[in-house]
Formats: C-alpha cells, sequence, structure tokens
C-alpha cells in the first residue's frame, strides 16, 4: 500500500456506485504553431514546438481533474526540453497566466510556456485571481509505479538546457470542484495544459483526466497515433520529423512531405501550417530517430472506497488516502 494524492485519487478510484454515469471528458493534443519571433527569443537557431492538451465535455459534465506523467526521450540523436518562461511561469505549481494580459500575442516567449491549468474557471481572468481554482497536489501516480509524491515535477525556470527540464509529472485540477462559482457544465473544449519543446526530442504522456460527473471513474488518455499501438492511457507527443506519429522518422515521412509540398496538414513537422523545405530538412536531419512507446500495463488497480458523494474540494484538504495495488 502506499501514499497517493486526494485530488487524484478521487478520479482514479473504480467507480463504487453502479448508478453513476460514467464520465464524459476527453482529452486531445493538438499542435500550436509557433510565431518565428517568438521562437527566436525562446531559443535562437532551434526548432521549437508547441502543443496544447485539450478537453471536451459534454452537456452536464464539467472536466475536475488532470493526471500526467511526460518524460522525453533522450540519446540516439534525440535531445531538447520544456521551455519554462522566467516572466510567467510557476517553479512550483508549473501554473502560467499568459491568458491575463491582453497584450500578450503569440510574439511573445511567454506565450508559449509550459504549464497546466483552468483558464476557464476564470470567468473575468484579472492578475488577483490568476489560477485560483487550480489546485496542483503532486506528481502522478498513473502508470502504478510506486513512485508518485506530493511534490510534482515541473519544469524550473532556470532549467532551460538540454539536460534539464525533460520530464513534467504532475497531478492538478479544479480545487473548488462543482462548487465553483463560474462553473459551466454545458458542451464545451477549452486549454488546460501546454508543453512547449525546444529540440528534436519527443516523448509519451501518459495519464488520465476525470469529471464531476463521475469523479470515481478515470478517463484515460486516448492515443493520438494511428499507427502505433499504445498501452492505455498513453497520447505520443511526436518527435521532430515524424510526419505520421508512428514512432521514428523514415521513408514514409520523406514521402508525406513530398506529396504535400507547398501545401499543408501531412507533412508539416514543425508545426508553422505549411510544409515547406524546412520541413524536408527536418526528417533529413532526424532520419531513423525513433522513440520506443512505454510497455503496456500499470494499470491503476483498486483505491480504498470512499464517498460517491464527496467532493474534490473536500478531498484536496486531506492529506491523502491510501491504495492497494492490484496483484
Amino acid at each position: 500500500m502506499r501514499l497517493v494524492h486526494a485530488l487524484g485519487a478521487a478520479v482514479a478510484a473504480t467507480a463504487l456506485v453502479s448508478s453513476v454515469a460514467k464520465a464524459t471528458v476527453t482529452m486531445s493534443l493538438v499542435p500550436l504553431p509557433v510565431n518565428s519571433t517568438a521562437a527566436a527569443a525562446i531559443a535562437p537557431g532551434q526548432t521549437v514546438r508547441t502543443f496544447q492538451l485539450k478537453v471536451s465535455q459534454t452537456v452536464g459534465e464539467k472536466w475536475d481533474v488532470g493526471s500526467l506523467k511526460l518524460t522525453l526521450a533522450t540519446g540516439g540523436g534525440l535531445s531538447g526540453y520544456l521551455y519554462a518562461n522566467p516572466t510567467v511561469h510557476s517553479n512550483t505549481t508549473g501554473e502560467s497566466k499568459p491568458y491575463l494580459n491582453p497584450g500578450q500575442t503569440n510574439t511573445s516567449a511567454s506565450f508559449y510556456d509550459t504549464y497546466v491549468t483552468t483558464p476557464a474557471f476564470e470567468a473575468n481572468p484579472t492578475a488577483g485571481n490568476a489560477a485560483s481554482h487550480l489546485n496542483v497536489v503532486g506528481s502522478s501516480d498513473f502508470p502504478n509505479t510506486g513512485t508518485a509524491s506530493n511534490v510534482a515535477t515541473v519544469p524550473q525556470t532556470t532549467g532551460n538546457a538540454p539536460a534539464t527540464n525533460q520530464t513534467l509529472d504532475i497531478v492538478w485540477g479544479d480545487q473548488a470542484g462543482v462548487q465553483a462559482a463560474t462553473d459551466t457544465t454545458g458542451a464545451t473544449s477549452y486549454l488546460t495544459a501546454q508543453f512547449t519543446i525546444v529540440g528534436n526530442t519527443g516523448g509519451y504522456i501518459r495519464g488520465y483526466s476525470g469529471g464531476s460527473n463521475a469523479a470515481n471513474t478515470a478517463q484515460f488518455f486516448g492515443s493520438n497515433a494511428p499507427l502505433q499501438t499504445l498501452p492505455q492511457g498513453t497520447m505520443y507527443l511526436p518527435i521532430l520529423g515524424d510526419t505520421d506519429k508512428n514512432g521514428a522518422v523514415n521513408i514514409d515521412d520523406f514521402i508525406s512531405v513530398k506529396n504535400n509540398f507547398n501545401g499543408t496538414g501531412s507533412g508539416d513537422t514543425d508545426g508553422d501550417n505549411d510544409v515547406d523545405i524546412d520541413d524536408f530538412i527536418n526528417v533529413k536531419n532526424n532520419f531513423n530517430h525513433a522513440v520506443t512507446p512505454p510497455a503496456s500495463g500499470g494499470a491503476l488497480g483498486s483505491l480504498v472506497p470512499e464517498p460517491a458523494s464527496l467532493s474534490l474540494l473536500m478531498l484536496a484538504g486531506l492529506a491523502g488516502v491510501r491504495r492497494r495495488r492490484s496483484l
């Protein structure tokens, strides 16, 4: 048995009440084009890519919590780091406030900070209520490796270098649960996390999310890599040059760039919304680079029963709950 975080445990537990409907929240990973001015400010002469983790919820549901673990691949020609902007990034919670400043545009380096957030819960965001509903309770308990702690691992503003800032390991969510005054339960989609990578590396994001309608049911991340068979709860953050998301840069990626040259879509390796000579260069420079998928398994197991009606706000105030590891 080991301690896990109360907020994450509320979501990770096996459903204990059969009448509770399955949560209808899903996560998707979406590339965000990086403005050339911002890229030059972040890391001159290096490739900078940004991906956003977005949540979608149906009517009557509201996203409450996320749990994820990402470690960038290194070696075999792969290197890079998660960018933490010195101006807006928190070294403790991993939160960022780029959405608070009306003057903040995609030409600013701070716009591309790596962070987790609950921006939808601030109806009228100001510097005073920034992330007022965001709660970070520690590191992820998925997959079940026994390494979860009450301290999250987030990129550090002083660690923007290839040898550091390669891991994000966190459980976060809306500390007010369904009590939030700005709660919305309508069908919607919004940003919950952002990853900005400097360099040619990538990796696998493992985790789950949960909503207020069924806080005892974990909704594992779904695969966004159609050419790979990935374990449950795994999303692929592609290495540079991998156009078809199969985990490797090979001749198929050259063909993809060739067939879509001067167009958009498949073949766009750097997320700048066009397929051009830079994409050919990216595939050429990273040819035969690959990243190995995580092993299967890592099931969450069963948690000690928690009352289904216990809110996340109450759970977040606990030091932790004990959890059984499944055999």
